[in-house]
């Protein structure tokens, strides 16, 4: 199933809702870290800022026409081809820094966290 998409409007901060941990790329932070993160993709220039290896480990086996890699994609064809349980894709308006895609999803549970 696509990942959904919720779009809003926001200044600060932001921060997983799975996790509480900060997933918006700062200066001195790392967001390889955090990870509930699937994916950033700045839309004002349109490039990607982070792809994890679950987006990659979670692609189909064909991606749409005239993608060869998912960097070939936007944000939103990447959430029409992903299949992350509990998924979802934040598309934030930063106001003059434009709309910000983030993928986030709960981590995935082991057999040794049953």
């Amino acid at each position: 199933m696509p990942l959904p998409i919720v779009q809003f409007s926001y200044l600060g901060a932001l921060y997983s809702p799975f996790s509480g941990g900060m997933i918006q790329p700062v200066e001195d932070g790392c967001i390889e870290e955090e990870p509930t993160l699937l994916f950033v993709y700045d839309g004002n220039v349109r490039e990607w800022v982070y792809i994890s290896a679950r987006v990659t480990d979670n692609l189909p086996e064909s991606l749409p026409e005239d993608a060869e890699t998912v960097e070939d994609l936007d944000a939103t064809e990447l959430a029409e081809v992903l299949d992350i349980p509990g998924g979802i894709v934040m598309a934030v308006d930063f106001d003059w820094n434009g709309i910000v895609y983030f993928g986030v999803a709960p981590v995935e549970s082991t057999d040794q966290d049953a």
